[in-house]
């Protein structure tokens, strides 16, 4: 039992070998995960170490509780940092145990203001030590602390998540001249993106801010690996069949820990996101976080939904917006909703078997059969070395069948062509539109040319004068676009014939 004069039992840190969770690592750690915590009230000396070096000195001075401004947490305050705590046993072994302050017992953690005269210092803390201060954290009255609330989302609400990895053994990730030969974090890695123990905003390209537009609400992919190492993971926590629901109105930044099942990523709304299930990897997903400058964005969105290095998620069902898909190396139910939407595929095509089923496609992997992803919604794959569109009833199918009309059947085998037909439909181009812009791509002008071009495509043969006259006589009095010809010449059966569209509608149309 910790008192106001002996710390709990503390055991000294091996390192990994792993710089990931080796910078990440103070010297000691606490020897039981079961980690008491108070919100002092008093600063009588009764209930504070008055040793120097192992408490807090003679109250004469004006250290921590001894100082005039020194003063207990308000009761949001304290729900805020018990909210901190349970994102930090959410995914390790710890368990967070509240004790209400005597003479005889106080939390192995306790929390309180105090005074820093620097405003730019928003807390401090100790690391676990065999000195009766370890663990303890301090909210500096003359900061930012004492006048926002401790909100996740706020740098409040980081700074507490920051406060408790000190307090439980995690430093920080950055060179330290005192301490030379730690481990340390490239600076790739050293930043709040991936550790919540880091003092650096920073976005891949390597604009770097002071903040972010909303804060981590989670420890971060480092900080898990490492908290886990020191106490083990928490299995318990989400072990069962979850489903991580996420929408366009509230904004995210966190990372994911699961403890099995079957589980599922959702997103309800008109956004596009771009969503991967790879463990380690980041998600782009509702609405984008950046990181700012005194208030100004810098740089593009930075990724703001991680799933940790462990966990696999095995689903997606995604909403309205065209998203981007990434699958793991299980089998994944991957449902793009409405939108036009794409799986990356980590592979070349050949690589893969992609067949047709009821509710869409399935693709297998050749060199692991048991990863059979199922694709449902989707319509476009993005291979390493090949894209193909599955969508043959939609987009895919009225650029196929416009190539093969206007351009002859084997344009739809010249894959570059394929691809910018596809790109100018993902405009927002009506089918008559893509008609006309095919037709114009011919350089052709005159009525009778056109129509003798898509006559010869169809029936292989020079159309007589009664046979096209007809068509050019509707396009001269305007009762025929071009592009509404060049449909009525598209979903003809000699022009589906002729470019195979039932056969794509089994196997998609490959694009560069």
């Amino acid at each position: 039992m910790t008192t106001p004069y002996v710390s709990s039992n503390v055991i000294g840190t091996r390192l990994t070998s792993v710089n990931a969770i080796d910078s990440l690592l103070s010297d000691l750690h606490w020897e039981n995960p079961t980690i008491t915590y108070s919100y002092p009230t008093s600063n009588d000396p009764m209930f504070w170490s008055t040793l120097i070096g192992m408490g807090y000195g003679s109250p004469s001075s004006d250290g921590e509780p001894w100082s005039s401004a020194a003063k207990p947490l308000t009761s949001q305050d304290q729900a805020n940092f018990d909210q901190a705590l349970e994102c930090w046993a959410n995914v390790a072994n710890l368990n967070f145990v509240k004790v209400a302050e005597t003479p005889n017992e106080v939390g192995d953690i306790r929390v309180a203001y105090s005074q820093d005269p620097d405003e730019f210092t928003l807390a401090w803390s100790y690391l676990p030590g065999r000195s009766v201060r370890a663990g303890d954290i301090w909210a500096n009255t003359a900061g930012l602390l004492n006048s926002q609330d401790w909100n996740p989302g706020t740098i409040s609400f980081e700074a507490l998540l920051h406060e408790i990895g000190h307090a439980v053994g995690l430093k920080h990730p950055f060179f330290d001249p005192d301490n030379e030969t730690v481990a340390t974090l490239p600076s790739g890695l050293d930043d709040t993106r991936h550790t919540v123990m880091s003092y650096t905003y920073a976005t891949p390209a390597g604009d770097e801010g002071n903040e972010y537009s909303f804060h981590p609400t989670t420890p971060m992919i480092l900080d898990i690996g490492a908290i886990q190492y020191l106490y083990g993971a928490n299995m318990r926590y989400h072990s069962g069949n979850d489903v991580y629901a996420f929408d366009e109105t509230t904004p995210y930044h966190e990372t994911i820990w699961d403890g099995g099942g079957i589980d599922t990523l959702q997103f309800t709304g008109s956004m596009s996101n771009v969503i991967d299930l790879t463990p380690g990897a980041a998600s782009f997903i509702g609405s984008p976080v950046y990181v700012q400058s005194n208030g100004v964005n810098l740089g593009s969105a930075i990724p703001n939904v991680w799933i940790a290095s462990e966990v696999i998620l095995e689903n997606v069902i995604a909403g309205e917006g065209n998203d981007v898909l990434i699958g793991n190396t299980v089998s994944n139910s991957l449902d793009g909703g409405q939108g036009i939407d794409f799986v990356q595929v980590q592979s070349a095509r050949a690589q893969s078997v992609l067949n047709k089923s009821a509710s869409g496609f399935t693709l297998t992997a050749l060199a692991q059969p048991t990863d059979n992803d199922q694709l449902i919604n989707i319509e476009r794959l993005n291979f390493n070395d090949v894209n193909v569109a599955l969508d043959i009833d939609g987009q895919a199918g009225q650029v196929a069948k416009l190539l093969g009309a206007v351009f002859g059947a084997t344009a739809v085998l010249n894959l570059e062509l394929v691809g910018i037909g596809l790109a100018e439909a993902n405009k927002g181009l009506s089918y008559e539109q893509l008609g006309q812009l095919a037709i114009h791509a011919t350089g052709l002008t005159s009525h009778e040319d056109i129509v003798t071009m898509l006559w010869q495509n169809l029936f292989n043969t020079l159309p007589t004068r009664s046979e096209k006259s007809p068509y050019i006589h509707m396009l001269d009095n305007g009762e025929l676009t071009t592009g509404a010809l060049a449909i009525i010449a598209a979903d003809s059966s000699f022009n589906t014939d002729h470019i195979g569209l039932s056969g794509l509608s089994q196997t998609g149309l490959l694009f560069l």
